[in-house]
């Protein structure tokens, strides 16, 4: 009989959830349009699955909250569960309004008329000498692409209540929208009222000429109005709005010139950062960093356009990445383009670099101006180069790689000592066992060069220690010795001046390709390609499996490769 009884419980309560049916009830029929309206929804049965369907709601309401609860009731052995929804609703606009039916598992609920009153127009008043939007936007002219600075204010009486923050950004179609910081709180005086404040501003950049429209702002609150506003000093729900903003968006004036990037704004500065150039001048071979900055005042750094830069050929040029940056101030956004790149010079003698220059529009004074670093004479000291200057950061490998030796007219010739007129007998005895072991020590050098030659009679021979050097400075990992022992097994492999000798490496892209990734290592910082030695050493081994016979007349990249 227990376990028939549990059974029998158990089959009652499923029977319950399952067979569920909906019913709606309000707590009034007539109201105010500044009133609120609870509805509540009631389904027999204990943990029901899911939730109504409150989208038909949306249509004339707002729903503000829901609840949900579940109870069970046992009387004389007879046990009812039930669940329920509470839902606080506010009416958007006045009129006979209908709570529609809602479904929960295919039950309905039967719909509710509501009778909605327009507030009267004192109240109205009341309510909006209460809490208020104020909504502006600068400048009044506004250009495409162009900022456009939107500002909305809250004002708010003590006592108001406000639910929640004010809204996010709003989303412009044609337009891009960033913020311009949080939203500030303060007090201010308003008609000779005291009121408190809030604040929100953000700048939009129209993406085409026309009509903009800026979306209103709905804040939703609760106030307490006085005893003489006719509502008896009671609270009452508001919803107050900004004004939807239309604005026309001007094209690209006329006499813009057209072969030049369109960039308008309030203020343009064209900056630059070369320490100690160019009154010091260039050392040929040496690399030299020079920075230009570019600072747009109401423009996004999205919209300033890479600088033009024509450099002699005398000159390589490595670029980094160029830096964009955003900051905000009392006018609006600030955007910064930051190009660095390491010049090196290869001639002696004096060069002179062209002018920089940033043509922008000046949306205050309707007019065209440009920004510009002026062109610059720079003298070139030193020896021309022949192979490429030496990284001033490269790490040092824990293993040497024999470097090849630089031409005789670059050596400059060693400086004997003089050797005074009266020398002690201790002094020449000095100098004769020095002159020994210096004797000694050429010798022996001299038998190493006969061993290990770097222009051996035996070409293959040559070439084989040369690419044993290469392959050592591969797995070293330092891009220097690389470069010398790759320029080395070069020449060993081809027998003829580098430039010629590179020619013939470099019939196969791919070659080039880590050719160039050795020199971008070298002499550019941040380079964005990234240098494999494995993948250099497979070229090399590449050119030696295959016949040396087929040469090919292209060109081998310049060892100062330009960007």
């Amino acid at each position: 009989m227990k376990t028939r009884l549990i059974c029998t419980l158990v089959l009652l309560l499923l029977s319950k959830s399952v067979l569920a049916g909906l019913d709606a009830s309000v707590d009034a029929t007539s109201i105010s349009a500044a009133d609120t309206l609870r509805l509540i929804l009631r389904a027999d049965g204990a943990n029901l699955t899911g939730d109504p369907d409150l989208d038909p709601l949306t249509r004339d309401f707002e729903v503000l909250s829901t609840q949900r609860s579940s109870q069970f009731r046992s009387i004389n052995g007879q046990i009812d569960a039930w669940t329920t929804w509470t839902m606080l609703l506010k009416p958007k606009h006045s009129g006979v309004l209908e709570v529609p039916s809602i479904s929960l598992h295919g039950d309905m609920s039967k719909p509710i008329q509501i009778t909605v009153k327009d507030l009267d127009p004192q109240i109205k008043r009341a309510i909006a000498d209460t809490v208020f939007f104020e909504t502006s936007y600068e400048p009044k002219q506004v250009y495409v692409q162009s900022q456009l600075v939107v500002t909305r204010k809250l004002f708010y009486v003590n006592g108001a209540q406000l639910y929640g923050d004010m809204p996010d950004l709003p989303k412009i179609p044609g337009a891009m929208v960033r913020s311009l910081g949080d939203t500030e709180q303060s007090s201010a005086v308003h008609d000779g009222r005291q009121y408190g404040l809030i604040t929100q501003r953000f700048a939009a950049f129209p993406e085409r000429s026309g009509k903009l429209s800026i979306p209103s702002a709905t804040v939703t609150g609760s106030i307490r109005l006085t005893a003489d506003s006719g509502m008896g000093g009671r609270r009452i729900g508001v919803d107050v709005s900004s004004q939807e903003l239309t604005i026309d968006v001007l094209p690209i004036p006329p006499e813009y010139p057209r072969d030049a990037a369109w960039l308008p704004a309030t203020e343009v500065e064209l900056l630059e950062d070369w320490p100690g150039q160019p009154a010091r001048g260039l050392v040929a071979g040496t690399p030299s960093q020079r920075t230009l900055l570019v600072r747009v005042d109401g423009n996004a750094a999205s919209a300033i356009p890479p600088l033009t830069t024509s450099l002699p050929t005398s000159v390589k040029i490595y670029p980094e990445p160029p830096q964009l940056n955003e900051s905000f101030a009392g006018g609006g956004i600030i955007g910064t383009r930051t190009e660095s790149a390491s010049l090196v010079a290869t001639q002696p003698g004096t060069l002179t670099l062209p002018e920089v220059r940033v043509t922008w529009w000046d949306t205050v004074n309707k007019k065209v101006r440009s920004a510009a670093v002026a062109a610059q004479t720079v003298t070139v000291t030193g020896l021309a180069t022949v192979t490429p200057p030496q990284a001033p950061s490269a790490p040092q490998a824990a293993e040497t790689t024999p470097s090849p030796s630089p031409p005789a007219d670059v050596i400059p010739a060693p400086q004997l000592p003089r050797i005074p007129t009266t020398m002690t007998l201790n002094s020449w005895l000095v100098a004769a066992f020095v002159a020994a072991v210096c004797g000694w020590g050429i010798t022996a050098w001299r038998g190493r060069r006969r061993k290990i030659p770097a222009h051996s009679a035996d070409p293959l021979k040559a070439e084989r220690l040369a690419h044993k050097a290469l392959r050592r400075a591969c797995n070293g990992g330092n891009p220097q010795g690389i470069r010398a022992a790759f320029e080395e097994w070069l020449k060993q492999r081809y027998s003829a001046p580098l430039t010629d000798s590179a020619a013939q490496f470099n019939r196969d892209p791919v070659a080039r390709a880590a050719v160039n990734a050795l020199n971008a290592m070298l002499y550019q910082h941040d380079a964005a390609s990234v240098f494999e030695p494995t993948e250099l050493l497979r070229c090399v081994d590449a050119v030696r499996a295959a016949s040396t016979d087929s040469a090919t007349s292209a060109e081998f990249p310049a060892l100062y490769p330009a960007a």
